[in-house]
């Protein structure tokens, strides 16, 4: 077990406590971090993806850089955002109370590629024997137990681009690669996942390959599609529908970049879910239509 992981156990398995400086520090993290509620972003097509960005699939930046249309976020989207940064103040919380030493909080960074420069704001740098880069992340209790397993389960499903992310925030500030900090929704529950330091020439390899792609797109010609849709089975057998595949649901130009695609009740399982389809056999279409 990792010393920063058996800090925090030793800290919950106690009486945990947290001292009035910790309380008031993190008020004034909240209160920060609320305002970004109000906050609009603006895309600039001609800018580069950020350090958060440049990990997700080669298409979805592509279709970012081009200014396809995103599906429109639901009604819930900011409250979400707000409930994953209430988090992060949590979890900084219980860092330090743990007497765990934290020398930059939120701080941005900037990482320079062949490209141009990558810009992004780090969680933490916490320094124990070395200064490492940490990233804070809610999860539900079914990703906190797939997902985010372990490191190899992690880089296996990493539809996000969670190392990307990590990797770069640590060469631009250079200190060391430290890991994730997971923080269970569900149950509370808390973990550390550490990230191998022997991955970053691969992740930052990665970086550089993929905003030298992104910075000459300039055409749809150019779009490539790293996932096919995939066909539906119910007990083994195929229904004649097909699906979208788990990377591309979480796509934010999936109705662009997909003609037709219809995002409905699934009706062949018994279990009430929508499903995202991108042709529905004649049998089906008319249950769903």
């Amino acid at each position: 077990m990792n010393n920063l992981q058996s800090k925090i156990d030793v800290y919950l398995s106690g009486n945990p406590t947290l001292s009035r400086e910790i309380i008031f520090q993190a008020s004034q993290m909240f209160n920060e971090k609320l305002t970004r509620f109000n906050h609009v972003r603006i895309s600039d097509k001609k800018s580069l993806p950020s350090l958060s960005q440049i990990g997700k699939p080669m298409c979805q930046l592509q279709a970012a850089k081009l200014g396809w249309k995103q599906e429109a976020k639901p009604n819930h989207f900011k409250i979400m955002m707000t409930y994953g940064d209430m988090t992060e103040v949590v979890a900084v919380s219980i860092l330090l109370a743990a007497g765990i030493k934290i020398t930059d909080l939120n701080k941005k960074v900037k990482l320079p590629t062949k490209s141009g420069d990558l810009y992004g704001e780090l969680d933490l740098v916490i320094e124990m024997e070395d200064k490492t880069v940490w990233d804070i992340k809610s999860a539900s209790s079914y990703s906190y137990d797939s997902r985010f397993a372990s490191y190899q389960e992690l880089k296996r499903h990493d539809d996000f681009g969670y190392c990307c992310q990590l990797f770069g925030y640590a060469k631009a500030e250079g200190v060391k690669v430290g890991g994730w900090i997971i923080l269970n929704k569900g149950t509370g529950e808390m973990k550390v996942i550490e990230a191998d330091p022997d991955d970053e020439a691969y992740f930052l390899e990665q970086i550089e390959n993929k905003a030298l792609q992104i910075s000459k797109t300039e055409s749809k010609e150019q779009f490539q599609r790293l996932y096919d849709d995939a066909p539906e089975t119910y007990y083994k057998k195929i229904t004649g529908n097909r699906k979208l595949q788990r990377p591309c649901t979480f796509c934010d130009y999936k109705f662009d970049c997909w003609k037709g695609l219809k995002y409905v009740e699934n009706p062949v399982s018994k279990a009430k879910r929508f499903d995202y389809y991108t042709k529905m056999s004649p049998k089906y279409e008319a249950v769903v239509s």
